[in-house]
C-alpha cells in the first residue's frame, strides 16, 4: 500500500464528512468526526474555505465550488453518470440492493446505492470508503488496474503471504470471468455479492454490484449475473 500522510488523510476525511452531510457540519462536529482537536481542525477548515473547497454558512461548513470546478476542468466524470432512478429500477428487477462504486486511491467509494434496508443504508452512509481488496466491487476495480499496482496492493494485504496469494488468484479469476462473485465485504458480513466493471472505452471506471444476505450454496442465480453484465455493458456505452 502507498504511504499515507497524516495531514492529507485529515483533509480527505474532512471533505468526505462534509460531502456526506447535506446540512453541513459545525467545527465541533468535524472535530468529533476526525477525532482531532478543534484548534487543528480550525486551521484546516480556514485553509479549505480560503481555497474554495469549503463554504461557511451560519457557522456550518459545506462543500465549496472548487471540487466541482476541478471535475469540470477534467472533462469527464470518474464513473459513468448513472441516474439514481436507474439503480432503483435495477434493484427492483433483481430484488436485491444495488451499489455503484468508484476507485479513489487505494479505496473503493460507494457513490450511490438503491434498494437497501435501513440497517444497510446506515452502514453505507457511515462507511462509504473501503479498501479495494475488502469488497466485491473493490476487487473488480482493482482487477483491471496495471499489473504493478495489483502486485503492490496484493503484497500489502495485511502482510500475510497467504492473503496476498489469495487476492492475486481472485483478481486473475475476475479478469477471466469478467465479474466477481464472492463475499460482499465488511458492510454486509456473511453476504454474497456479484460485481461487474463499468467501462469508458477499454478503461474500467466504476463497478456495479448487487448483494444478498441469505443465499443457498453461497451463490446468486446465474440470471442475476447475466442481468448485471447486460446492464453494465449498456451503461458503459
Amino acid at each position: 500500500m502507498r504511504k499515507h500522510h497524516r495531514t492529507v488523510d485529515r483533509v480527505a476525511a474532512l471533505l468526505d464528512a462534509v460531502a456526506g452531510d447535506g446540512s453541513g457540519l459545525s467545527l465541533t462536529e468535524l472535530a468529533g468526526r476526525l477525532d482531532a482537536p478543534v484548534s487543528s481542525v480550525q486551521k484546516l477548515v480556514d485553509g479549505l474555505v480560503a481555497t474554495g473547497y469549503l463554504d461557511e454558512r451560519d457557522r456550518r461548513y459545506v462543500l465549496g465550488p472548487a471540487p466541482w470546478v476541478l471535475a469540470t476542468r477534467a472533462g469527464s466524470a470518474p464513473v459513468p453518470a448513472i441516474p439514481h432512478e436507474a439503480l432503483q429500477h435495477l434493484s427492483a428487477a433483481t430484488g436485491l440492493p444495488v451499489l455503484l462504486a468508484a476507485r479513489v486511491g487505494d479505496t473503493a467509494v460507494y457513490v450511490d446505492w438503491a434498494g437497501t434496508d435501513e440497517a444497510f443504508d446506515v452502514a453505507l452512509s457511515a462507511r462509504v470508503r473501503t479498501s479495494l481488496a475488502a469488497t466485491a466491487a473493490g476487487r473488480v476495480l482493482l482487477a483491471w488496474r496495471p499489473a504493478d499496482e495489483r502486485r503492490r496492493v496484493a503484497l500489502g494485504a495485511g502482510g500475510d503471504p497467504a492473503a496476498s496469494a489469495r487476492l492475486t488468484g481472485a483478481l486473475e479469476r475476475i479478469r477471466r470471468d469478467g465479474h466477481e462473485h464472492g463475499d460482499s465485504g465488511p458492510l454486509l458480513p456473511g453476504a454474497v455479492a456479484v460485481a461487474v466493471p463499468l467501462r469508458r472505452g477499454a478503461e474500467v471506471t466504476g463497478a456495479l454490484a448487487v448483494a444478498a444476505r441469505t443465499v443457498r450454496r453461497r451463490r446468486l442465480p446465474a440470471s442475476v449475473v447475466d442481468t448485471l453484465e447486460h446492464v453494465a455493458r449498456t451503461w458503459s456505452t
